[in-house]
C-alpha cells in the first residue's frame, strides 16, 4: 500500500460574432467572482468557461494533454453540471495564467484536484442560466430544469435556448455553493465517451512543441557533457561557425531547476552544471549536420568515475548496516528469530529514462526584457520560475503558451529544455527551438533510481506471516532537487505504509541513502515502479514458503474490509483493495488449470487514490529463454470514474508501459556515461510483445476520483514475475528479465 496519495466567477466578454457568457472557475475548490471595474453583465475570471450567443460553449483546459485524455475528462465534469449539450463544446488548452491556478499536471492529480471545483463551475452557470429563464418567464426557477443547452419550463411548455440567455444571464452574481447533481443524474460522467483531441491528432492539426514556428526562429542543436556534471574545456566553436547555414555556436554551463513537488520545505529548486555547446542554425538538418563537426574536449568531473557496476558495489556496503527507519511495528528481530520457517532474498532494479515519443524541445524568444515560450511542459508555472530566474528578469515578464505534449511519465515535470532555449535565444538574440535528438533524450534524462533491497520474512509453524523486514537502498529524488536539509524521511524512495504494513505484527522497513551522479526524476509512478516489483514478488515468494494461494494469503494479510487512516497522507480504503483483488482473480480464472510452460500471477497496488489489482498469464519456453505474455487482467477502482473508456485506455498504456519495463528497458553507466542511446539498446515494448489480450474492468463506485495515469504501472511487473515462477519454478529478483533468469540450469 502507498502512501503517494495525494503528494501533495464569471467574467464578461464581448465575444466575436456577439455577446458571451464566460464563467470563470479555480481549479482549488473555489468559485470567485470580481466585477470590479466591469461593464455590465461582465464577470472577472480565474480558469473559465465560455457560453456565446449562437450556444457554443467554449472551456479551457488548465492542465497538459499528454495522451492521457485529460482534455477530454475535465471538460466533461463542467459540462455534466452545466447541463449543455457535448456536441457543441469546444476545449481550449490555457496557457500559463494566474486565473487558471495550478497548472501541474502529474501525481494522477488533476481529474482528483479539479473535480469538486470543476463540477461548482458548471453547476454555478447552469444555475444563472435558470434564474435569466425563470426572471424572463415571471415563474420561480425551480419549475424549470436545464438539460441539452436548454432551459425548459415544465409547467408551460415554454424552453429557452442558453445562447439567448446570455445577455441576462451575465447581470446575475454566481452563487459561490450551486446545488450539485446525484450521480444517479449524470448523463455524460460515467459514460463512455470519444475523446476531444482525436481528430486533431489524426488530422494532424493538433499542435505539438515540435510544429511551433516562429518567424525568425533559429534552430538549436545541443552538445551536452556526456557526463553529468562536467565543464567544457574547449571546442572548436570557430571553425563551426563557418559552416553554411550555421547562424551562432554558443557554450551554456548552467541551468536552474525548480522541482514541482514540495517535500517537507516547499517546492524544491537547484543550479547544477549543465555543460554544452549548441549549434544554431536555420534549419534542424543543418543544426543537426553541423553538430556532427564538433570537436569538444570536457572536463568530465568526479562523476566519471561511477559505473552500473560500482553503484552495486556500493547498494551491497549500504545493505550491510542498519538505515533510516520508515516502519517499526512489533519486534521483527524477536519474531524472526523465532520463525518456523525463513525466507530471504535480494531484488535489483535498474536506472530508467522516460523515452517520450516526442523528444524535449521548446521555443523561446527573449526580447525587451521579457521572454514568450512555447513548451509542451507537465508544469508552465515552473518553466517560467526557472527562466525568469535563469534570464534574471520578473516572473510576470514571461509569458507562457502550453502545447500538446508527445508523452511526458514526469519527464516534462523538469525544466531543463526550456532554460536552455530561453537562455540560447537571449544570447543569439533571436527566437530559438531547442531540438533534443532521441540519442539526447535517453543520454540526458533525468532517470528513475536505480535500487538494491534486502528483505526477509518469517512463517509461524501454522503457516501464518509474523515477520516481515525490507531495507532498500537507492539515491534519492529528494536530496538531488532539495539538497542535504532534507530530513532522512523526505529523502527515503520507501514508504511506511507500503504493503504487508497493517496486517503483520512485526514488521521493519528502512532505507539507505546511496550517492550517485546521475541526475534523477520521477517515473511514472515514481518509487512505485520498482517497490512494488520488490514487494509483490518477495509476498509470491512467502505464499510460497507457506505452501498458501497467493490471493488467499494476500486477501488474510489484508484483513477484514475497514478503513486506516495515513495522517495527512489520506486514507486506506481495504474494502476497496480486497475487492479488486478478488474481481481481478475471478475474471482471470485464478485457480483453474492451464497448460505446462503457463503461469498465472497477481500482483496489486493501492495508491494516488485508487486500487488496482492486475493477473498476467504469461508462456514460457525454459530450452530457449523465452516468455510470452499472453493475457493481463486488470481491475481498478478509481472512485467516480469520469469518462470509463479513458480509464480503460490508461489501464492499457500503464500496462503496457510497466512491461517495457519488466521485459526491455534499462539505463547501464560506464565510466559516468548512460551506455544506451536509441531504441535499439533501450528497448521499449513493441506492438508484437503487447499482450494479445487486455482486459480492464472498472469497478463501479460513488467514491471520489482518484488517479488513473500511475497506479496501473506497478502491479504489472511483480505479476508477470509471479506468473514465470508458476510457469518455471524459477523466481525473478532483477529487470528487466533476461532469457537467461528464464532457461533451464
Amino acid at each position: 500500500m502507498s502512501s503517494v496519495w495525494p503528494r501533495r466567477a464569471f467574467v464578461k466578454s464581448a465575444a466575436v460574432g456577439g455577446v458571451a457568457l464566460l464563467v470563470p472557475f479555480h481549479l482549488r475548490a473555489r468559485l470567485n467572482h470580481d466585477t470590479n471595474g466591469a461593464d455590465a453583465g461582465t464577470f472577472a475570471p480565474n480558469a473559465w468557461l465560455e457560453i456565446s450567443a449562437n450556444d457554443q460553449v467554449r472551456i479551457w483546459c488548465g492542465k497538459s494533454e499528454m495522451g492521457q485524455g485529460v482534455r477530454t475528462s475535465l471538460p466533461m465534469i463542467v459540462a455534466e453540471e452545466l447541463c449543455c449539450d457535448w456536441r457543441n463544446v469546444q476545449v481550449v488548452q490555457a496557457d500559463l495564467q494566474p486565473r487558471y491556478g495550478e497548472q501541474l499536471t502529474g501525481g494522477s492529480l488533476s481529474v482528483r484536484t479539479s473535480y469538486a471545483s470543476l463540477r461548482k463551475a458548471g453547476a454555478a452557470a447552469r444555475e444563472m442560466l435558470l434564474s435569466a429563464a425563470a426572471a424572463e418567464w415571471g415563474v420561480d426557477q425551480k419549475e424549470c430544469y436545464a438539460a441539452l443547452s436548454e432551459v425548459l419550463h415544465a409547467n408551460s411548455q415554454r424552453r429557452a435556448r442558453y445562447g439567448s440567455l446570455v445577455a441576462r444571464a451575465a447581470k446575475l452574481t454566481a452563487s459561490p455553493d450551486p446545488p450539485l447533481k446525484s450521480p444517479s443524474q449524470f448523463t455524460l460522467i460515467g459514460h463512455p465517451t470519444p475523446r476531444t483531441d482525436t481528430k486533431l491528432k489524426v488530422s494532424g492539426q493538433a499542435k505539438f512543441g515540435l510544429d511551433v514556428r516562429v518567424p525568425g526562429m533559429l534552430i538549436a542543436c545541443v552538445e551536452r557533457c556526456p557526463v553529468f556534471g562536467g565543464s567544457v574545456r574547449s571546442s572548436n566553436a570557430e571553425e563551426v561557425k563557418k559552416i553554411p547555414g550555421v547562424r551562432a555556436v554558443l557554450e551554456q554551463n548552467s541551468v536552474h531547476l525548480t522541482h514541482h513537488f514540495g517535500e517537507e520545505s516547499g517546492p524544491g529548486s537547484r543550479n547544477y552544471t549543465c555543460a554544452s555547446v549548441a549549434v544554431l542554425a536555420d534549419s534542424t538538418w543543418a543544426a543537426m549536420q553541423a553538430r556532427k563537426k564538433l570537436k569538444v574536449e570536457w572536463d568530465e568531473g568526479p562523476s566519471a568515475q561511477e559505473s552500473t557496476a560500482s553503484l552495486r558495489d556500493q547498494f551491497q556496503k549500504l545493505l550491510a548496516a542498519p538505515g533510516t527507519v520508515m516502519r517499526n511495528d512489533g519486534d521483527f528481530d524477536k519474531a524472526f528469530a523465532s520463525s518456523a520457517k525463513k525466507i530471504e532474498a535480494v531484488y535489483e532494479v535498474p536506472f530508467l529514462a522516460h523515452a517520450t515519443m516526442e523528444p524535449m524541445n521548446c521555443t523561446a524568444h527573449v526580447h525587451d526584457g521579457k521572454c514568450e515560450i512555447w513548451a509542451p511542459t507537465q508544469i508552465p508555472g515552473a518553466a517560467a520560475n526557472s527562466v525568469a530566474q535563469a534570464l534574471g528578469i520578473p516572473r510576470g515578464n514571461i509569458q507562457l503558451h502550453v502545447t500538446f505534449l508527445g508523452g511526458g511519465f514526469g519527464r516534462r515535470l523538469i525544466q531543463d529544455y526550456a532554460v536552455e532555449a530561453a537562455l540560447l535565444s537571449r544570447d543569439a538574440r533571436a527566437p530559438v527551438q531547442v531540438v533534443w535528438s532521441r540519442e539526447d533524450d535517453v543520454r540526458h534524462d533525468f532517470y528513475r533510481p536505480a535500487s538494491y533491497h534486502v528483505l526477509r520474512a518469517g512463517l509461524d509453524a501454522s503457516g501464518q506471516l509474523v515477520a516481515w523486514f525490507h531495507r532498500g537502498a537507492s539515491p534519492s529524488i529528494g536530496v538531488f532537487y532539495n539538497g542535504t536539509g532534507i530530513s532522512p524521511q523526505g529523502a527515503a524512495e520507501m514508504n511506511g505504509p507500503d504493503f504487508p504494513a497493517f496486517g503483520i505484527p512485526n514488521m521493519r522497513t528502512e532505507f539507505v541513502l546511496a550517492q550517485s551522479g546521475m541526475p534523477l526524476g520521477y517515473w511514472r509512478s515514481v518509487e512505485n515502479s520498482g517497490n512494488q516489483f520488490v514487494i509483490s514478488s518477495f509476498f509470491d515468494e512467502v505464499a510460497f514458503a507457506a505452501q498458501r494461494d497467493p490471493v488467499e494469503l494476500r486477501l488474510a494479510v489484508l484483513g477484514p474490509a475497514r478503513k486506516i487512516s495515513l495522517g495527512g497522507d489520506g486514507t486506506i480504503d481495504v474494502g476497496r483493495g480486497r475487492q479488486v483483488i478478488e474481481v481481478v482473480a475471478e475474471k482471470a480464472g485464478w485457480g483453474t488449470p492451464l497448460p505446462k510452460g503457463t503461469g498465472r500471477g497477481i500482483a496489486a497496488h493501492f495508491g494516488y487514490g485508487s486500487y488496482v489489482a492486475q493477473v498476467a498469464e504469461v508462456a514460457c519456453d525454459a530450452s530457449r529463454g523465452t516468455l510470452r505474455v499472453q493475457r493481463v487482467i486488470c481491475a481498478i477502482d478509481c472512485g467516480q470514474a469520469i469518462n470509463p473508456s479513458g480509464v480503460q485506455a490508461q489501464m492499457e498504456g500503464a500496462i503496457n508501459f510497466g512491461l517495457a519495463a519488466a521485459l526491455k528497458s534499462a539505463i547501464t553507466v560506464q565510466n559516468g556515461r548512460v551506455q544506451q542511446s536509441n531504441f535499439h539498446d533501450y528497448e521499449v515494448l513493441r506492438m508484437k510483445d503487447s499482450p494479445p489480450v487486455i482486459e480492464v474492468h472498472v469497478i463501479s463506485s460513488s467514491e471520489p476520483p482518484g488517479g488513473c495515469g500511475e497506479p496501473g504501472v506497478p502491479p504489472i511487473a511483480p505479476a508477470v514475475a509471479n506468473a514465470v515462477f508458476a510457469a518455471t519454478g524459477r523466481r525473478i529478483r532483477r529487470l528487466p528479465i533476461r532469457s537467461a533468469d528464464l532457461m533451464q540450469a
